[in-house]
C-alpha cells in the first residue's frame, strides 16, 4: 500500500534515500533547504512509502507573494527509489501532486510548479504545461567515473587548448571562503552581459550554509582575479552553479582553467557526475543560454534534456496577473 507523508528536515530516512540516488540534484537535499531557509524561504518534504520503504521524495519550497499569497516550487523533483519497481511511478506522482495540492490550499498558494527530473515522463490531469522555464531545459553532464585522460580526450580541441593557454600565462586557482572577489567579478559580468545576479549576501549565505557542500574557486594572475566559479556538491553530483569573469582579460582563458580545476576536485572527492546546470536546448539556437552553452560544450560530456515544467494553478486569475507583472518587471 502506498502512503504519502510530510517529513521533517532532519528525518534520517531522507539522507538514506538520497544516498541511493544515481544523480542527485542539490535542490532536493537538506543542505539546500537549510540554505533557502537562511534566506527566509520555508521548505516542506513529501515522501511516499510502500510499507516502511521510502520509494519517492519531493522537497517543496514555499515562496511568499504580495497580499498574503504564496507559490510552491518543486525543483528537480520528485525523486524515485533507484532500486524499486518503477511501474507505479504514475500512481506515486498522483499521490505527490495531491499532497502538494493540500499544502497549496493551506498556504494560500497561487500555483505550484514541478521542475521534473530528466527521463521522467510524468503528468497529471491536474497539471498544465508551464509557458516559461525557471530552470534550464537542458544541461551537459560529465561522467567522472572516467579517467582524467579520457575526460581530456573527450573535450573539444579548443577546450584543451584554452586550458593550456591559461596555464602558460601562469594563472593559479585557489579556494576562497569569502564571496567578495566573486561578487566583484560578477558585477562586471552582469554589466557586460545585461542580466541581474543576486546580492553578495546571497552568495555568502550559500557558502556559509553549505559548508563543505559549497566550493568557491578563483583564478588569478599574480594578485589580479580573472574568473571565479561557485560549485555545489550533493551526493554523487557536483554542479557548476554560478560563474563570473573579467572580460578585459578574456585572452588569458582563466574561465577554462578554473572550470577544469573544479572538475578535478569533484573527481577527487568521489563525485560521479559534474553537471553544468544549464545549456540551450539543441532546437533553440537563439535561446538566452546559447552564448554560455558554447563555452560549456567545449568540455565534452553528455547532453541531458528535461521535461517542460508542470503547473498546478490554484487561482487562475491571480496567476495570470502574476505572470503579467513578472513579464513587465524590469
Amino acid at each position: 500500500m502506498l502512503i504519502a507523508e510530510t517529513l521533517a528536515l532532519d528525518d534520517p530516512r531522507i539522507e538514506e534515500f538520497l544516498a541511493q540516488q544515481k544523480f542527485l540534484p542539490i535542490q532536493q537535499t537538506p543542505a539546500w533547504a537549510r540554505f533557502q531557509e537562511s534566506l527566509g524561504v520555508a521548505s516542506l518534504r513529501v515522501a511516499v512509502f510502500e510499507d516502511s520503504t521510502l520509494v519517492a521524495f519531493a522537497q517543496i519550497f514555499l515562496k511568499r507573494l504580495p497580499l498574503g499569497f504564496s507559490k510552491l516550487e518543486i525543483p528537480r523533483g520528485p525523486l524515485f527509489q533507484e532500486t524499486w519497481n518503477t511501474k507505479h511511478e504514475a500512481e506515486i506522482f498522483e499521490l505527490i501532486v495531491a499532497e502538494v495540492e493540500k499544502i497549496g490550499w493551506k498556504q494560500n498558494a497561487v500555483f505550484s510548479r514541478f521542475e521534473l527530473q530528466a527521463g521522467l515522463a510524468l503528468n497529471s490531469s491536474k497539471l498544465v504545461l508551464a509557458r516559461e522555464e525557471n530552470f534550464p531545459l537542458a544541461t551537459i553532464r560529465l561522467d567522472l567515473t572516467k579517467s582524467m585522460e579520457d575526460l581530456l580526450a573527450e573535450m573539444k580541441p579548443k577546450g584543451r587548448y584554452n586550458i593550456r593557454v591559461a596555464e602558460r600565462h601562469g594563472i593559479t586557482v585557489t579556494a576562497e571562503k569569502s564571496a567578495d572577489t566573486f561578487f566583484a567579478l560578477l558585477q562586471k559580468t552582469t554589466a557586460r552581459d545585461g542580466f541581474s545576479g543576486h546580492s553578495k549576501y546571497f552568495y555568502q549565505k550559500l557558502l556559509d550554509t553549505l559548508g563543505e557542500d559549497g566550493l568557491l574557486l578563483v583564478a588569478s594572475q599574480n594578485t589580479t582575479p580573472l574568473a571565479a566559479i561557485l560549485v555545489t556538491f550533493g551526493g554523487d553530483t557536483a554542479t557548476y552553479y554560478f560563474g563570473a569573469s573579467d572580460h578585459a582579460y578574456r585572452n588569458l582563458m582563466a574561465p577554462y582553467l578554473v572550470q577544469f580545476e573544479a572538475i578535478k576536485i569533484a573527481k577527487e572527492r568521489g563525485c560521479k557526475f559534474y553537471d553544468f546546470l544549464g545549456v540551450a536546448p539543441p532546437d533553440l539556437p537563439k535561446h538566452k543560454l546559447a552564448g554560455v552553452s558554447k563555452f560549456k560544450e567545449k568540455f565534452g560530456g553528455e547532453l541531458v534534456e528535461y521535461p517542460v515544467p508542470r503547473l498546478r494553478v490554484f487561482r487562475p486569475l491571480l496567476y495570470r496577473i502574476f505572470r503579467l507583472v513578472k513579464t513587465l518587471r524590469p
